[in-house]
């Protein structure tokens, strides 16, 4: 009987012929892409359409890609209070680099304070800054945000690709810094994690398309970049139990207006409020019934405030980092030096009114001593 040939198993058949007649299945390729190409048959009227694709959209995977630093710090010369708050702040930004206190003397020929913080960030490899400046002994508070001209460490995009989180300095905006109230000052039930991610919540005239509000939309996206905790950063926690708000409020009578005795209507600042995300749920079945009777949910959320709070008076912008050409100019600022002096004008106003009646009220009693007749018989029982 003849033995029947054993086949090879099919990949070794494709691989042997591919390579027994390799040059041939190329030149059969390209003869029939070459026909393909010359001859298109029209597609039938019975083939189904090709579905619509969608582009995917970006996902997070959760990893520590945006290394975005803060430096913060202050001026020499600072109160209790001011101390305090840069404390404060620091705590709710885990991602901040402290440095000490900066000291500019008159030694100094780099440029004042905006081109030391300058130095300071691009050594310290940071890319915004917050910077606390304190005058007049303490009296007066001004808060500086800007980003700075370093760009080490780049983030990566959507597409794969290395993209420097910063290639140029600024923006940059100057705040009068008031109504200071710190954490320990409140004594406020509100309670969050250390090194929480916040959600930042701002309201909708930051987003606003009107030509007088354009200044919001530079100061919003310096408060993410200074308050937004990077997401995946080391010291920060993978949990959003508090809210940081921005209110921009109109209608703000300051110490200038009740100084001068004038009613501004147009006095504009940015109120700042630290809240705790509270989740409560019933503890028995009825509250639970009520609840879910009410909102629908058998747990409820609130806000309680933890503090710190503080109000922010726009000053000027500027295009670069802590200097360069100006955005934008709050012509409703008044300068606190202008406020004290109407404040001692006033105050002086008072003391010439105050000392004016009292010589008034001496030259009225000399002048009634000198109009009454002389009694003949006032002398008789002394």
């Amino acid at each position: 009987m003849a033995k029947k040939r054993k086949q090879p198993p099919p990949q070794q058949q494709h691989a042997e012929s591919d390579q027994d007649g390799g040059d041939a299945s190329v030149d059969q390729q390209s003869d029939n892409a070459s026909a393909v190409s010359s001859e298109e048959e029209p597609p039938s009227a019975s083939a189904p359409a090709p579905a619509p694709t969608h582009a995917s959209l970006p996902t997070s995977d959760g990893r520590y890609h945006n290394k975005q630093r803060l430096l913060l710090v202050s001026s020499r010369g600072i109160t209790a209070r001011y101390r305090h708050l840069v404390e404060d702040l620091r705590q709710l930004a885990p991602h901040a680099k402290k440095e000490s206190k900066l000291d500019v003397g008159k030694n100094y020929s780099g440029g004042g304070y905006g081109q030391a913080v300058n130095e300071i960030a691009e050594v310290r490899g940071c890319h915004s800054v917050m910077f606390l400046e304190c005058r007049k002994r303490g009296q007066d508070g001004y808060l500086w945000l800007g980003r700075t001209g370093s760009s080490g460490g780049g983030g990566v995009g959507n597409d794969g690709s290395n993209k420097q989180l910063m290639t140029s300095g600024g923006p940059s905006v100057k705040f009068h810094i008031t109504n200071i109230h710190t954490m320990d000052e409140l004594k406020l039930t509100g309670n969050c994690m250390a090194g929480s991610r916040p959600i930042l919540s701002f309201d909708s005239q930051f987003s606003s398309e009107e030509p007088h509000l354009a200044h919001l939309q530079i100061i919003k996206h310096l408060f993410v970049d200074v308050f937004g905790t990077p997401r995946g950063h080391p010291k920060s926690k993978p949990f959003v139990d508090r809210v940081m708000a921005f209110y921009y409020a109109d209608g703000k009578v300051s110490r200038a207006s009740r100084a001068s005795n004038a009613k501004v209507n147009g006095a504009r600042a940015i109120w700042v409020r630290n809240y705790q995300i509270l989740e409560q749920s019933a503890t028995t079945a009825k509250e639970a019934h009520n609840q879910r009777k009410l909102t629908g949910q058998s747990s409820t959320t609130s806000l309680i405030e933890i503090g710190p709070r503080f109000v922010l008076n726009p000053i000027r912008i500027f295009r670069g980092s802590f200097g360069g050409q100006t955005l934008y100019v709050n012509d409703e600022f008044v300068n606190p030096n202008v406020v004290r002096a109407m404040e001692k004008k006033e105050q002086g106003e008072r003391y010439l009114k105050r000392k004016g009646a009292e010589r008034k009220r001496v030259r009225y009693g000399e002048e009634l001593k000198r109009s009454v007749p002389v009694d003949p018989l006032g002398d008789v029982f002394k």
